[in-house]
Protein backbone atom coordinates (compact mmCIF):
# COMPACT_ATOMS: atom_id res chain seq x y z
CA UNK A 1 0.00 0.00 0.00
CA UNK A 2 1.41 3.62 -1.10
CA UNK A 3 1.33 6.30 1.01
CA UNK A 4 1.26 9.66 0.60
CA UNK A 5 1.33 12.64 2.85
CA UNK A 6 0.58 16.55 2.17
CA UNK A 7 0.35 19.40 4.49
CA UNK A 8 -2.39 20.51 5.42
CA UNK A 9 -2.49 23.74 3.49
CA UNK A 10 -1.91 21.80 1.04
CA UNK A 11 -4.87 19.49 1.46
CA UNK A 12 -7.19 22.39 2.15
CA UNK A 13 -5.64 24.04 -1.22
CA UNK A 14 -6.54 20.36 -3.09
CA UNK A 15 -10.20 20.70 -2.09
CA UNK A 16 -10.86 23.88 -2.78
CA UNK A 17 -9.71 23.37 -6.63
CA UNK A 18 -12.29 20.14 -6.58
CA UNK A 19 -15.16 22.15 -5.26
CA UNK A 20 -14.44 24.66 -7.50
CA UNK A 21 -14.13 22.16 -10.29
CA UNK A 22 -17.16 20.15 -9.61
CA UNK A 23 -18.93 23.39 -9.58
CA UNK A 24 -17.87 25.17 -12.78
CA UNK A 25 -18.97 21.57 -14.22
CA UNK A 26 -22.32 21.07 -12.95
CA UNK A 27 -22.70 25.05 -14.15
CA UNK A 28 -21.88 23.89 -17.83
CA UNK A 29 -24.05 20.81 -17.57
CA UNK A 30 -26.87 22.78 -16.10
CA UNK A 31 -26.61 25.76 -19.60
CA UNK A 32 -26.49 22.73 -21.74
CA UNK A 33 -29.38 20.89 -20.46
CA UNK A 34 -31.58 24.44 -20.73
CA UNK A 35 -30.05 25.20 -24.16
CA UNK A 36 -31.66 21.51 -24.86
CA UNK A 37 -34.92 21.94 -23.26
CA UNK A 38 -35.41 25.64 -24.81
CA UNK A 39 -34.66 24.41 -28.47
CA UNK A 40 -37.82 24.82 -30.93
CA UNK A 41 -37.13 22.26 -33.47
CA UNK A 42 -36.56 18.60 -31.99
CA UNK A 43 -34.86 15.34 -33.80
CA UNK A 44 -37.40 12.04 -34.20
CA UNK A 45 -35.49 10.88 -31.73
CA UNK A 46 -36.05 13.72 -29.22
CA UNK A 47 -39.90 13.84 -30.61
CA UNK A 48 -40.35 10.32 -29.49
CA UNK A 49 -38.82 10.89 -25.78
CA UNK A 50 -41.60 13.25 -25.45
CA UNK A 51 -44.71 11.72 -27.30
CA UNK A 52 -44.40 7.77 -27.47
CA UNK A 53 -45.55 6.55 -30.45
CA UNK A 54 -42.54 4.42 -32.02
CA UNK A 55 -44.65 4.04 -35.34
CA UNK A 56 -43.11 5.40 -38.43
CA UNK A 57 -46.65 5.59 -40.06
CA UNK A 58 -48.07 7.00 -37.10
CA UNK A 59 -45.51 9.86 -37.30
CA UNK A 60 -46.03 9.98 -41.02
CA UNK A 61 -49.68 10.69 -40.58
CA UNK A 62 -49.06 13.34 -37.64
CA UNK A 63 -47.14 15.19 -40.30
CA UNK A 64 -49.72 14.54 -43.12
CA UNK A 65 -52.60 15.89 -40.98
CA UNK A 66 -50.67 19.17 -40.10
CA UNK A 67 -50.78 17.67 -36.06
CA UNK A 68 -47.14 18.05 -35.57
CA UNK A 69 -45.81 21.11 -37.12
CA UNK A 70 -42.64 19.82 -39.18
CA UNK A 71 -39.57 22.05 -40.99
CA UNK A 72 -37.54 20.48 -43.67
CA UNK A 73 -34.70 21.81 -45.68
CA UNK A 74 -35.23 21.93 -49.02
CA UNK A 75 -33.37 18.99 -50.48
CA UNK A 76 -32.45 17.39 -47.13
CA UNK A 77 -34.29 14.04 -45.89
CA UNK A 78 -33.91 15.25 -42.19
CA UNK A 79 -37.21 16.30 -40.55
CA UNK A 80 -37.42 18.87 -37.93
CA UNK A 81 -40.62 18.70 -35.29
CA UNK A 82 -42.11 21.84 -33.25
CA UNK A 83 -41.44 21.08 -29.67
CA UNK A 84 -44.22 23.55 -28.82
CA UNK A 85 -47.09 21.99 -31.50
CA UNK A 86 -46.33 18.10 -29.98
CA UNK A 87 -46.77 19.65 -26.38
CA UNK A 88 -50.14 20.93 -27.69
CA UNK A 89 -50.93 17.70 -28.94
CA UNK A 90 -50.60 16.13 -25.36
CA UNK A 91 -52.50 19.21 -23.87
CA UNK A 92 -55.36 18.96 -26.31
CA UNK A 93 -55.04 15.23 -25.42
CA UNK A 94 -55.15 15.05 -22.20
CA UNK A 95 -57.90 13.07 -20.20
CA UNK A 96 -58.36 13.79 -16.81
CA UNK A 97 -59.71 11.32 -14.60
Amino acid sequence: MEVIVIESEAFEQLKLEIKLYVKQALKELLEEKNLAENKEWITIEEAMELLPYKSKTTWQKLRDNGTIEISQSPGSRTILYSKKSIQNYLNENRVKF
